[in-house]
C-alpha cells in the first residue's frame, strides 16, 4: 500500500543508488538544462538580429524556462547517496536556479520587446549555460 501511495502522491523522493547513479542524474540534469538555454540563446540572438519575431522568441524563451521546472524537480526529488554526494546536489540545484533565473530575466525583457534588456538576458544565459557545461564536464 505504501508503495502505491508514492505512486500516486507526486513529489516522492527516492534515494540514489550510488554515488555514480548520483552522478550520472546530474550530469543528464545539467545537459537537459543547457539544452534549454542555449536554445533561449538562439532564440533571443534571432530576434535581435531581426530573423525572429517577438512572439516567437517568447514561445521558445517560455517553453524553455517551463523545460527547467520539472528538470530541477526530478533531480531534486533525489536523494544523495551519501555526504559526499552533497556537494555534486548543492552545485545543480544552484545551477538550475540560475539558469532558471536568467531564462526568466529573457522572458521579461523579450515581452517588454527591450532589446537592451534581451542583450543582459543572452549575457546571463550565456554565463549559465557555460556554468552548466563546465559543472557536467566535471562529472564525466
Amino acid at each position: 500500500m505504501g508503495a502505491l501511495v508514492c505512486l500516486v502522491l507526486s513529489g516522492c523522493v527516492v534515494p540514489a543508488r550510488d554515488g555514480a547513479a548520483y552522478q550520472e542524474d546530474a550530469s543528464q540534469s545539467l545537459q537537459s538544462a543547457t539544452s534549454a538555454v542555449r536554445s533561449a540563446e538562439l532564440a533571443l540572438q534571432s530576434w535581435l538580429d531581426g530573423r525572429m519575431p517577438g512572439t516567437s522568441a517568447d514561445v521558445v524563451v517560455t517553453d524553455a524556462e517551463g523545460a527547467l521546472g520539472p528538470i530541477d524537480v526530478a533531480f531534486g526529488g533525489v536523494d544523495p547517496p551519501s555526504r559526499d554526494s552533497d556537494k555534486v546536489r548543492s552545485d545543480v540545484v544552484g545551477l538550475l536556479g540560475d539558469a532558471e533565473d536568467a531564462l526568466a530575466q529573457s522572458r521579461i525583457a523579450v515581452r517588454r520587446d527591450d532589446p537592451e534588456g534581451v542583450r543582459a538576458a543572452l549575457d546571463a544565459l550565456d554565463k549559465a549555460a557555460a556554468d552548466l557545461e563546465a559543472t557536467t564536464a566535471t562529472l564525466r
